[in-house]
């Protein structure tokens, strides 16, 4: 055998050795089971409600205001969508305005101030060509 191989071996033995020595004098601590209080609640998956049917509001070119089948006004908006929603909650109930791309702006601008300031944040815009929804030719 050559040196080099003696001295390859010897630096082998060496590196082994601290490793080992390392692993035996490491101070290693492993908690394998956290503790923690589990409740009833933890075991039953949360429930979520049912999604309430959308409230659609239309909006039409003549500057008329329906909500589902049933004309309405800005005055008489709020409660028309009150009258419609499926849920109380305000941060679950969806609305769909319906809207025709003639409609004046100051229409549209007040019907989604009405809505926003009644506290519906869950809107939704859909605007089209035409008179939009159940209500067309009334």
């Amino acid at each position: 055998m050559g040196w080099k191989r003696a001295l390859g071996l010897t630096l082998c033995a060496v590196a082994l050795a601290l490793v080992v020595w390392g692993l035996l004098n490491a101070k290693i601590s492993v908690d394998l089971v956290e503790s923690r209080e589990i409740s009833a609640k933890d075991l039953v998956p949360a429930v979520r409600p049912a999604e309430p049917k959308p409230v659609d509001v239309y909006l039409h070119g003549d500057g008329s205001i329906w909500v589902g089948d049933k004309r309405s006004s800005l005055d008489l908006l709020v409660g028309d969508i009150v009258a419609q929603a499926g849920s109380p909650d305000k941060e679950l109930q969806r609305i769909f305005v319906h809207e025709n791309v003639e409609v004046p702006h100051d229409v549209y601008r007040g019907v989604m101030d009405r809505i926003n300031a009644a506290g519906w944040h869950r809107i939704e815009l859909d605007t089209q060509r035409g008179d939009p929804g159940p209500a067309k030719g009334r």
